[in-house]
């Protein structure tokens, strides 16, 4: 989990991993129909992975330009398919819902080029006008406040000079607070501004071409000089920003701002000109979570010269359209990406982006259809009870946790009995029924969305938190997962509940091993070294002591240990204190989900299936989870760079459950034996 804040599991790679794995076909089995490809040849207290997956692995091989391939990813592709189906068949049915029709109408109008091109840029004539009328200071903030863009939570790349995200507050838990990041970047990151490094200058020199060819299409003169222009002020934007590091610490992103806090701090700007023609509230309560972003973009707004400002706006307003607009622009960014990343120019998949944009203004009405059709409510009910049982599990473990102390193990059941779970849908969709979609009109359809979206988020700020909504971005068709820190709750879509996951009518061994262990492992987070820190109503209120965290070292640390002798190759060894949060997450994610499929049973001794005990089942199962083909190189990188264990180093942290011993009579000599005092017990 990414360190002091709410992190989207999934969501941020969907399209990436699903484009990877496209052309693959994916069996849809049932949960528990799979136990049946073990290699039997293996003992199981020798190499776990091997033995649960090893015909999987030798059946599996990467298609060529793919790093590596695994059961999500290819779950995601599936998924994929099917989400296209869903907008296609919503494109071609005339007797439709009005949630299926406005599905289709936006994505036939995404498709259709020929209105696109036959328009040019009449669409945006409006915007350039606007950007050309901009004659001084307090019209360059209201243009800059108009054109404010949401933020998703991630703090990735937001368009504008700032981006907006409406969420709860650090300090209050019942009300939304308007949280403002730093933004306004063409490329990555900072760095690419700012390294003097060879690659960076190239980067630069790459996007400033883009710029020229980009206004050039748009018929703008001297695109080459106004590019350059464009370079040097979002030079001077990165000297602004705040390090990764910095933005990544919750104490440092802690900056409650009122709307006079913005005019006594950060002088410069016309802040009420912006904030109004912002659409926010004057009594609106901010997080600022880089005020050196905002004290130097205000400054930025007074020095740098207004016809930089217009070129920069320009250029971006272009690029923010480019799908909508003629293909030349649409081109032009594809060639760009291309060309940064030493790619092939190749011609935008149409269809794929139709798809993309589609989700991305209704994500929610796309997610209907897939409910109606892939997520029964038994579905639901089946999920809801296996999370029932998580929960008295973590409870019973919590009562007896050794390296909590008697309050901190108050405030930590407190915490268990608020944490709300969303599983499969959202309780209430969103209401798009204010929302106009015109069949033709790619470039209305996309700003009227963009705008409903952005009235719907501010709106928030007028009424209490719902600790049910869902995280913006994820959608119940994705195969993703979130959890919130702040509010208390996590989200796990219809997507991801599926075989070989999750199936209501399948195994319940196999679905507390696998999606059990999973939920488990997530809910875990809420109690950790980063999850301490945010109280039962998602209040950043760290409750652990100073004792807390050192007896919850001492009893992590050796896990660490034990994770660095994990080596899936000769020349690849796990680094232990790397992956340490999540492989603990992984261990508590097993233990938990155990005690909870033992619960299921309701004291009953579960059947024989495919010659194998339920305990065998569930563990199995368990290290399924992890199967992945990947290349040598892929399998370095994510030594070097993740936090997450190689797929045999987690299917083998079973060796520190006495269950696993037992269900497999793992005995003394074999490689993963370790006596009982040796195992490791974090909960």
């Amino acid at each position: 989990m990414s360190e002091l804040r709410a992190r989207l599991l999934s969501v941020l790679v969907l399209v990436s991993l699903a484009c990877a794995v496209a052309g693959l076909a994916f069996a849809q089995t049932r949960s528990g129909q799979h136990l049946t490809d073990i290699n039997r040849s293996v003992r199981p207290g020798d190499d776990f992975y091997t033995y649960a997956n090893g015909p999987w692995l030798a059946a599996t091989t990467l298609p060529e330009g793919v790093a590596r391939m695994d059961t999500t990813s290819m779950l995601r592709a599936e998924n994929a398919r099917r989400v296209q189906r869903l907008i296609e068949e919503a494109a071609t049915t005339h007797e439709t819902s009005p949630v299926a029709r406005m599905v289709g109408d936006y994505y036939l109008s995404r498709l259709d080029v020929d209105s696109i091109e036959a328009r040019g840029l009449a669409p945006l004539s409006g915007e350039l006008a606007a950007i050309a009328a901009i004659s001084d200071r307090t019209a360059l903030a209201s243009y800059l406040g108009r054109t404010l863009r949401l933020d998703d939570g991630s703090n990735q790349q937001t368009e504008s000079l700032w981006g907006v995200w409406i969420h709860q507050g650090f300090h209050d838990g019942e009300h939304y607070a308007a949280h403002f990041v730093q933004g306004g970047l063409g490329l990555a990151d900072a760095g690419d501004y700012l390294d003097p490094a060879p690659e960076h200058a190239a980067r630069r020199a790459l996007y400033r071409d883009h710029v020229a060819n980009v206004l050039r299409a748009a018929g703008v003169d001297q695109p080459e000089a106004r590019a350059a222009r464009v370079l040097d002020l979002e030079i001077a934007i990165a000297g602004t920003h705040a390090s990764r590091a910095d933005t990544d610490d919750v104490f440092k992103t802690d900056n409650t701002w009122r709307r006079a806090d913005f005019i006594a701090n950060a002088p410069g700007l016309d802040w009420d000109a912006y904030l109004s023609a912002a659409g926010i509230s004057p009594t609106t309560t901010f997080v600022v979570w880089q005020p050196q972003s905002v004290i130097g973009g205000s400054r930025l707004v007074a020095m740098q010269p207004i016809e930089a400002w217009k070129d920069y706006l320009a250029f971006h307003i272009v690029e923010h359209y480019a799908a909508v607009l003629p293909r030349a622009i649409a081109d032009e960014r594809a060639a760009f990406d291309a060309r940064l990343s030493g790619a092939p120019v190749s011609s935008p998949d149409r269809t794929r982006q139709a798809i993309a944009a589609t989700e991305a203004a209704l994500g929610d009405a796309v997610g209907q259809l897939y409910v109606e059709r892939y997520f029964s409510p038994q579905a639901r009910a089946a999920a809801t009870a296996m999370v029932e049982n998580i929960r008295t599990a973590f409870r019973a473990r919590l009562e007896h946790l050794t390296w909590m102390s008697p309050e901190t193990r108050a405030s930590a059941l407190a915490k268990l009995a608020a944490l709300r779970v969303g599983l499969g849908y959202p309780q209430n969709w969103i209401d798009y029924s204010g929302l106009s979609i015109v069949r033709g009109d790619a470039f209305g359809n996309l700003q009227r969305a963009e705008a409903f979206t952005y009235r719907r988020e501010l709106a928030k700020l007028s009424r209490p938190v719902d600790p049910d909504e869902w995280a913006g971005g994820l959608h119940p068709q994705m195969v993703g997962a979130i959890l919130n820190i702040s509010p208390n709750s996590m989200q796990f879509t219809a997507g991801l509940l599926q075989p070989p996951y999750f199936d209501a009518t399948g195994d319940a061994a196999s679905n507390y091993g696998s999606a059990g262990a999973g939920i488990s492992h997530e809910i875990s987070h809420s109690f950790d070294a980063v999850g301490n820190m945010y109280d039962a109503q998602g209040r950043l209120a760290p409750w652990w002591t100073e004792d807390d965290l050192s007896r919850y070292r001492a009893t992590s640390a050796p896990l660490a240990a034990q994770l660095d002798t994990c080596c899936p190759t000769p020349d690849a060894c796990a680094h232990g204190t790397q992956i340490l949060s999540e492989s603990a997450a992984d261990l508590v994610g097993l233990t938990i989900a155990h005690d909870a499929y033992l619960l299921s049973l309701h004291g009953r001794r579960d059947v024989v299936r495919n010659g194998l005990t339920g305990e065998q089942r569930f563990f199995i199962a368990f290290a399924q989870r992890w199967r992945r083909q990947q290349t040598g190189a892929s399998l370095q990188r994510q030594i070097a760079t993740d936090n997450h264990a190689p797929p045999q180093c987690r299917s083998g942290l079973v060796r520190n459950v006495d269950a696993w011993s037992r269900a497999f009579n793992v005995r003394p000599g074999d490689t993963l034996y370790l006596e009982p005092d040796a195992r490791i017990r974090i909960w």
